[in-house]
């Protein structure tokens, strides 16, 4: 009886050292165990929405570099475009880590009546990630205005662009001087490549492009050409024209191809500015998918895609606090009032 009693009690006291020991392995490595946990959080919803059941069977022809027309751009939207366009982005989001607690902390808005996933809710979740505190300093732009704003308003009065835009792209680029050179070379207000000066300078019969007043000239209107080649996209036209001032139009039309492939509008710098990760280099299975005769982007790979990226949103938050501080140059629309029918 005694003997039964000491290994009970033997038995009890090894069950509570191994519970101790696996409990101070736990609260060593407990980080290591977090991070597992949500790698399998984000592994489950994609699996979930791979494994979905597809309602409909779409199938879609990818060419070098093609445009359908935006109705027939909606018609070829799928559950299955859409399921690649997810997978991207959790890629985007695993990628980025810094992101992954934010996206599991939304988990229960993943919760979905239906087994198809929904990506307009999807799309609410990553805005609301995506916003970010900005701090706005108007910077030395009274001097510039008091300078050169008689100049700026008259070039864009021509091409019917709102002033304070470009001061917002002279903000961005040069930061309000017009000494100003970059590590690539490019100079002066509106920070203008060597090789694109050039071009600028003989077709504006400039004698340079390097002095602030012609630097300014080149610049708006390099920015009103682009303006025009994105005709088609609407009011987006502005913000795709600042990418291509960026980045070059060429990239622009590459990072529109892909957000074609996968469904999304090509038209609305929303959706288009998502897929310019996937032109850097290391996302050739993409290449191979969109351009499968050439594996690669027409324009060429872009690493340093956030730089495009972020200069829009810049930009056009510098912009829209300029508002506040200028008055528009541009002539807003009158509104036409219906004449009162008598009783």
């Amino acid at each position: 009886m005694k003997r039964e009693i000491i290994n009970l009690i033997l038995r009890r006291s090894i069950s509570t050292y191994n519970i101790n020991k696996v409990n101070q392995y736990i609260k060593r490595n407990y980080i290591v165990w977090l991070g597992i946990i949500l790698l399998l959080t984000i592994l489950g919803i994609a699996l979930m929405n791979v494994f979905e059941p597809k309602k409909q069977k779409v199938t879609t022809e990818s060419n070098d570099a093609f445009f359908p027309s935006t109705q027939d751009t909606s018609q070829k939207k799928s559950s299955s475009l859409n399921s690649g366009y997810i997978l991207v982005k959790l890629e985007n989001y695993l990628i980025n880590w810094s992101y992954i607690l934010d996206i599991v902390a939304y988990n229960k808005s993943f919760i979905m009546n239906d087994t198809a996933w929904n990506l307009d809710q999807y799309e609410k979740i990553i805005k609301s990630i995506d916003k970010k505190n900005m701090y706005f300093s108007p910077g030395n732009v009274a001097s510039l205005v008091e300078q050169y704003g008689d100049l700026i308003k008259q070039h864009c009065n021509h091409y019917k662009l709102d002033w304070r835009l470009i001061l917002a792209m002279i903000r961005q680029e040069s930061y309000f001087n017009p000494e100003a050179v970059s590590r690539a070379g490019a100079y002066g207000f509106m920070q203008i490549m060597p090789r694109t000066g050039q071009g600028l300078q003989n077709e504006l019969n400039l004698e340079d492009t390097k002095t602030p007043t012609n630097n300014l000239t080149a610049g708006m209107y390099y920015y009103a050409t682009l303006v025009g080649s994105f005709e088609f996209t609407g009011e987006d036209k502005y913000k795709f024209a600042l990418a291509a001032y960026n980045a070059g139009l060429s990239r622009v039309v590459d990072a529109m191809t892909i957000a074609n492939y996968f469904g999304k509008d090509y038209t609305k710098w929303s959706d288009v500015k998502d897929f310019y990760p996937y032109l850097a280099s290391n996302q050739d299975s993409i290449h191979r998918l969109v351009w499968p005769k050439t594996g690669r982007p027409p324009g060429g790979t872009l690493n340093n895609w956030q730089e495009p990226y972020k200069y829009v949103e810049y930009i056009i938050f510098y912009y829209e606090n300029y508002k506040n501080y200028y008055p528009s140059n541009l002539e807003e629309p009158k509104v036409k009032k219906g004449k009162r029918k008598k009783k």
